[in-house]
């Protein structure tokens, strides 16, 4: 083999000739993955194997990387690579890799290639046994938010982020900050946040060392990952070494005891945590309470839409601010806390600080949402280390669920060995748990260590707290941990992953929260239960269906698996679970509470233009106001009073005959005032805040406002107060003219519009237009007319528009989206952003 170091490969990707290939093997992995997303971002060509696709794959080969199924010498030969990296989860003597020693071609680790990617920029690693991947992706989330525009690798898909890789060349986008979160530009830190690279630093296999970062966040140390290290002196001689190599910032959690003494005393270490002598101390707020007592916003698309997590932050005796976050547990405002101290000492202030992260929802396997209706909610998590576990289901028991159903999978015969005593005690807050087999993760199975042991192992905990509990009962300790003297209902072995689905669905009842368990492949029967819940729920739902329209007056619309391909103008997209058309503001406010009341999600729908609703639908509630209540358009002089479902094209109308001007560019828009409100729309060079004098609003407790135009903040396509409010109306004003001027007028804009504009369906303009050019101009130039996937093509009329040509479905679109952004970017690099708003599940 030619094996390299950090420097060394830094050296050869600097010096390789543009679109050099890269050969990448167990490209499916999130680490690798990330790698390829970030090599293709650098201009690198990639090719890449591993034995079966997924979502990480699909996004990359719509990037246009070259991905093989199946590891075989003579495909890394014909690729002709520069360098060939390789997951820690890719056995030695790999075909590929004795194909790579064969023939000379230089060998990295995926560690040791990501810290040559960081060391390009200003890097920010985040280490520790556990939450990385949550805290790195909040990191990079806030630094988004906050306009720094961030590089980073994030061991995880993330929601929020359009994909869980990027390298930015991009110094900042600081005017889209200011206009999101009205930040004084003054305010804004200087160069210290430019071109930051936030990256997982993994200790498993030694490769800690290999990063030199500017900044970093060190969470937690603990016994893991024995099959490598010899015990934990050696894994904290790594964290310091570590930290040694850290060139300002070391941020560490002072709750750990061994951080604390490893760094403490370190010359420009901070800090953070609930031990009171942290530099930035947390603490605890009673929580909110669900989602009836509060208002969610309109994106809120958290995995735990019950709860809000709120935590104070004191610094130098003082409170810096107050803080939102939704996840749950003492461990998620832990992670927070870290990141709120590293963005502070960047210069950030704590209100700023405040919104950008409030809004985030985790990572995949994170505290991950897969199912919820009246009667169930089904969770998928990463947790596999009895720490990691115990604080999740610490964290989960505060749901107030009936009972907590666990499901876990071990993961790795030498995790299971050295941690089979912790493993017997984490589970204290299960109210039942399955165990299922080891996941290997490659390695060779230890004669004697099985989940059948451990299943063993856990049941005699139970015994053990049972008898404490009965002590207890007599000679009660101050001291003892009353969590630990509950013991589980029963613990039991599933033979496989059909069978630990089966049981668990067996044994669900009203009320339950389940939450699957480990880092294997658990997630498939997760899945699995998932999709089984949502076909069967049919009976609970037409449950749910009967008392909804029971609450709502008779003059209210309420349907189950509504198709919403039908109202979009693009006419795609999947089923809505329930599907409502309240009669009146009174019927809408009912409608509000009893989401609240029922944790139904709810989703906002006008009249479906500039919208793409993913074929796997909408969960939850989807509200249109399109009765006529809701519709109806008066005038008053020069002021038009109108509900929040007028189309656009009918106030157009009416102000023409009325006479009154400026209001004939709304003509050629096809949506209604409501989400036109939302959206800021416009046309012709105009906006519809152009002429808005009045809205009224409501709020998500069900609650009606009225505001003058001139006190509401809107900017480029959209209005930051309808993100956590519903449009019901506006007051809109006109100019007093003679109506065959109006009519002239309104001709003028009818016939450039179809002069510009394709006939075919469609969701209005896909993208934003960027500074430099406009985006339809950028496509066309480009050569992009025409370009089709499926039955989505980019209309040959105007660039900026995707119609559907032949039965398109969303998948078509979306990655005909893809196609496009990639391609501006590859050939001018142009970052396109889509306007046009994407809901649902794919």
């Amino acid at each position: 083999m030619i094996p390299m170091n950090s420097d060394q490969l830094g050296q050869l990707l600097a010096t390789a000739s543009p679109g050099s290939t890269i050969y990448l093997v167990g490209i499916g992995g999130c680490g690798v993955s990330g790698l390829a997303h970030l090599l293709l971002d650098l201009g690198f060509r990639v090719v890449g194997s591993d034995l079966a696709a997924n979502e990480e794959t699909r996004q990359l080969t719509e990037r246009g990387a070259i991905i093989h199924l199946g590891h075989h010498a003579e495909q890394l030969a014909a690729a002709h690579p520069i360098l060939v990296a390789y997951s820690s989860a890719i056995r030695l003597d790999n075909p590929e890799l004795k194909a790579a020693e064969r023939l000379q071609i230089p060998l990295a680790r995926r560690a040791l290639l990501l810290a040559a990617l960081v060391h390009r920029q200003r890097g920010i690693c985040v280490a520790g046994m556990h939450g990385k991947t949550t805290t790195s992706a909040l990191l990079a989330f806030a630094l988004e938010n906050l306009g720094a525009k961030p590089s980073y690798a994030i061991g995880a898909l993330v929601p929020q982020l359009a994909r869980h890789a990027r390298f930015s060349t991009s110094s900042s986008r600081r005017e889209e900050a200011l206009a999101e979160f009205q930040i004084d530009q003054s305010l804004l830190p200087s160069a210290a946040t430019e071109n930051l690279f936030i990256a997982e630093a993994d200790e498993s296999d030694g490769t800690l060392s290999e990063f030199r970062p500017q900044h970093a966040i060190v969470l937690n140390v603990d016994a893991e990952h024995l099959d490598f290290y010899a015990n934990l002196d050696a894994i904290c001689r790594e964290f310091a070494n570590f930290a040694q190599q850290t060139h300002d910032a070391l941020v560490f959690c002072a709750d750990d005891p061994r951080l604390a003494e490893l760094f403490a005393r370190r010359p420009g270490a901070v800090s953070y945590g609930f031990h009171p002598l942290a530099n930035y101390r947390l603490v605890k707020c009673e929580p909110r309470g669900s989602r009836g007592n509060e208002a969610p916003s309109d994106k809120d698309q958290s995995l735990l839409t019950s709860a809000a997590t709120r935590f104070e932050v004191w610094h130098s005796g003082q409170k810096l601010g107050d803080f939102t976050l939704r996840l749950i547990g003492e461990k998620n405002i832990s992670n927070a806390g870290a990141v709120v101290a590293l963005l502070h000492r960047l210069g950030y202030a704590a209100g700023e600080i405040a919104h950008a992260i409030a809004d985030f929802t985790g990572a995949a396997r994170r505290q991950q949402e897969l199912f919820s209706d009246a009667r169930f909610r089904v969770f998928d998590d990463y947790g596999h280390h009895p720490a990691e576990i115990q604080a999740t289901l610490q964290a989960f028991k505060s749901l107030g669920a009936r009972r907590l159903l666990v499901a876990f999978q071990p993961h790795r015969f030498t995790r299971t060995q050295s941690l089979m005593s912790e493993f017997a005690e984490c589970f204290g807050q299960a109210d039942k748990l399955w165990v299922a087999g080891i996941y290997a993760a490659s390695e060779p199975e230890i004669p004697g260590v099985t989940s059948e042991r451990l299943v063993e192992a856990i049941r005699a905990a139970i015994r053990r707290r049972g008898s404490r509990r009965e002590e207890a009962q007599f000679s009660p300790s101050p001291n003892e941990d009353q969590s630990l003297l509950t013991p589980s209902a029963t613990v039991e072995h599933a033979a496989s992953l059909d069978d630990l689905r089966q049981a668990v669905r067996a044994a669900m009842l009203p009320g339950d929260v389940v939450l699957f368990l480990g880092a294997g492949d658990i997630t498939k029967a997760a899945h699995e239960l998932a999709a089984e819940l949502r076909e069967e729920s049919v009976s609970s739902n037409e449950q749910l269906l009967a008392e909804l329209t029971a609450s709502l007056s008779p003059e209210s619309i309420v349907r189950r698996d509504e198709p919403l391909a039908k109202r979009t103008t693009l006419r795609v997209g999947g089923k809505a679970d329930l599907y409502v058309e309240p009669a009146s503001e009174d019927d809408l406010s009912r409608l509000l509470k009893f989401c609240a009341r029922h944790q139904l999600k709810f989703t906002l729908l006008g009249r479906g233009s500039n919208l793409l609703i993913k074929d796997g639908g909408i969960r939850g509630v989807v509200i249109c106001l399109n009765h006529p209540n809701f519709s109806r358009l008066e005038i008053t002089g020069d002021k038009l009073s109108c509900g929040a479902g007028v189309k656009l094209k009918a106030v157009s109308v009416e102000a023409r005959r009325a006479g009154l001007a400026g209001l004939e560019f709304l003509e050629g828009i096809p949506g209604s005032l409501g989400g036109s409100m939302r959206m800021n729309a416009g046309a012709m060079g105009s906006w519809l805040f152009d002429v808005v004098d009045k809205i009224r609003f409501m709020d998500y407790a069900g609650v009606a406002h009225e505001r003058v135009a001139s006190e509401v903040n809107v900017e480029y396509r959209g209005c930051p107060l309808f993100k956590n409010h519903i449009a019901l109306g506006a007051v809109l004003k006109g100019q007093p003219t003679a109506a065959e001027t109006v009519a002239a007028r309104m001709q003028q804009y009818s016939s450039k519009r179809w002069e510009s504009q394709p006939k075919e369906p469609s969701a209005g303009c896909i993208f934003k237009n960027p500074k430099a050019i406009p985006a339809g101009k950028l496509i066309d130039e480009l050569g992009l007319k025409g370009t089709r996937v499926g039955g989505a093509m980019v209309s040959d009329v105007h660039g900026n528009f995707i119609v559907n040509k032949d039965n398109a479905t969303a998948s078509d679109v979306l990655s005909l989206i893809e196609v496009v952004k990639q391609r501006a970017k590859s050939a001018r690099g142009i970052e396109l952003e889509t306007e046009v708003e994407i809901l649902g599940e794919g």
